[in-house]
């Protein structure tokens, strides 16, 4: 029985983890079911649409281009270099950033409530409003009102917001500040009930208008109304603060010495000037000309052209040293070693060694004739039309039961244009007949009204639709698509298409070629294991 046990032990002892499931070799570098996971996981579902196999296929190409990319030392590529540059600082800024910034914003109830408080969320307005098409009418308005004349009779006879006029002027809601406009806000929120504001320029469908406000009434807001606001704004306030305290604490704890003759040899020798000598010296260092200058590459995405003294400095001051100081504090806390910045460091190097593969050894080779631009405008005519347009008859009015007896009107076959000419106060339309064009470019300018019109057919009537200016029936015209003409801005959108075609297709056809290459086998049957 003694015996038996020692047997057992030993040959538990001996024994090994089971060997990694092999999936492929390529160029004799295994593919593991580990890496096929990690790999998995990471990439878009569009690419997992073949099942297991193609993933699998995806990541063998992908080692080919790797193995491809160190054959050619493309680490060595100045774009490679560059880009990685870029990504390393902009995520050790945002790391920094974060741990000492905003880990450390904190925000009390009672900040939350001083706040909600000096902003004037605790109230809601109702407002009573005289709206005039000049400056001089409002004005002389308010010399009325001042005089002691009634608010509601000026609204009532001088208002050209038929609805609120109606009334007096009375808008008959009540508003927090996040729903007025700033113009608005500016004006009427320090006024207490029965203040009038001073005019405020507001702007309705791209016309000037000047609206004095009167405070007709206020009910307290509750502060859930706008928490999510206000700890938004105070984070964003904190955070610049912090920003700033902390640049401001590094420059007086580093302490900078400029060197304004070198600076001045900088300003008149440019890229020519001594590349040694020292620009500014600093509390544990010294920034050498050359430093500066790639900085200054780094910081604004071009080289250092002609300048002078003057924006040397300030360039220097606001960015170059501030940066530099925070790279050292980087440094000194050691954030370029933590695991999760070099995985996600490692994953965007072979992004960027991928595109740099690709822009040298296929991209940079495709040419494209005029021919060849030509014959594919020729061919997609569909790709070269302009957005689609729709043309309508529209009158806005001011009130819901004007508007639903002119809808009826235009059912029964009523002249749109007519109709337009006597009723709209749309004023910017008149001089065309009341007629308005919709397309991609113009839509976002009148979008409750432009959404509604893509639903009416061509010949229907829309309507009546309520929108911020009125209420609004209309009767669609016509839709349109526009060819463009064979120009220089169509040649060169032509150019762009065949190029990216052919870029596609060299780049599969180079990926191919990787595979004779280099040799791929695929272990036959073990994905089933996975």
């Amino acid at each position: 029985m003694l015996r038996f046990c020692l047997l057992v032990i030993v040959a538990l002892g001996c024994a090994q983890e089971p060997e990694e499931l092999v999936l492929a070799q390529v160029g004799g570098e295994p593919i593991t079911a580990s890496e096929f996971r990690e790999f998995d996981a990471r990439i878009p579902a569009g690419m997992k649409e073949g099942g297991q196999r193609q993933v699998l296929e995806s990541l063998i190409d992908k080692k080919l281009l790797l193995r491809e990319a160190d054959a050619a030392n493309m680490a060595e590529d100045s774009w490679f270099k560059g880009e990685l540059a870029r990504f390393k600082r902009a995520r050790l800024m945002a790391l920094y950033m974060e741990r000492e910034v905003v880990a450390k914003i904190e925000l009390t109830p009672e900040e939350i409530e001083r706040y909600y408080r000096e902003s004037g969320r605790h109230r809601a307005l109702r407002l009573g409003g005289i709206m005039v098409e000049s400056l001089e009418e409002a004005g002389a308005i308010t010399d009325q009102l001042v005089a002691g004349a009634d608010f509601h009779e000026l609204a009532s006879e001088h208002s050209v917001h038929e609805r609120t006029a109606a009334r007096g002027g009375d808008t008959g809601i009540y508003q927090t500040r996040d729903q007025m406009s700033a113009e608005t806000v500016e004006q009427v929120l320090g006024l207490a009930i029965g203040g009038v504001s001073a005019p405020v320029r507001e702007v309705f469908s791209h016309e000037d208008f000047y609206v004095i406000y009167k405070v007709l009434d206020e009910i307290p807001a509750p502060l859930s109304a706008s928490e999510q606001i206000i700890v938004e704004e105070l984070t964003v306030q904190k955070r610049e603060e912090r920003r700033q305290a902390l640049r401001d604490s590094l420059v007086q704890a580093y302490a900078p010495v400029p060197r304004s003759g070198a600076i001045q040899r900088l300003v008149e020798n440019g890229v020519m000037a001594d590349q040694a000598e020292v620009l500014c010296a600093y509390r544990g260092g010294e920034l050498t000309v050359s430093g500066f200058l790639a900085a200054y590459e780094l910081l604004t995405g071009r080289s250092l052209q002609e300048a002078d003294s003057a924006h040397v400095a300030e360039v220097l001051h606001r960015r170059v040293l501030p940066d530099l100081f925070v790279s050292a504090e980087i440094e000194a806390a050691g954030l370029a070693e933590d695991e999760h910045f070099e995985e996600t460091v490692a994953f965007k190097s072979e992004e960027l060694m991928l595109s740099a593969l690709r822009r040298r050894e296929v991209d940079q080779h495709v040419s494209v004739t005029e021919e060849e631009a030509r014959d594919f405008y020729d061919a997609h005519p569909e790709k070269f039309v302009r957005p689609e347009s729709t043309t309508i008859v529209e009158i806005l009015v001011a009130s819901d039961s004007l508007a639903q007896r002119l809808g009826d009107e235009l059912r029964a076959g009523g002249d749109a244009a007519a109709l337009a000419q006597r009723h709209t106060r749309r004023e910017g339309s008149l001089h065309h007949g009341g007629q308005m064009q919709f397309n991609a470019y113009t839509q976002g300018l009148f979008p409750v009204l432009s959404a509604a019109v893509q639903e009416v057919a061509v010949g229907e009537v829309g309507g009546p639709l309520k929108t911020e200016q009125g209420y609004s029936v209309f009767k669609v015209l016509e839709r349109t698509r526009e060819q463009i003409p064979y120009n220089a801005e169509s040649q060169r959108r032509a150019r762009a298409y065949v190029r990216i075609d052919k870029s596609k297709r060299d780049y599969v056809r180079f990926v191919r070629n990787l595979r004779n290459k280099y040799p791929v086998e695929i272990v036959e049957g073990s994905l089933g294991k996975l």
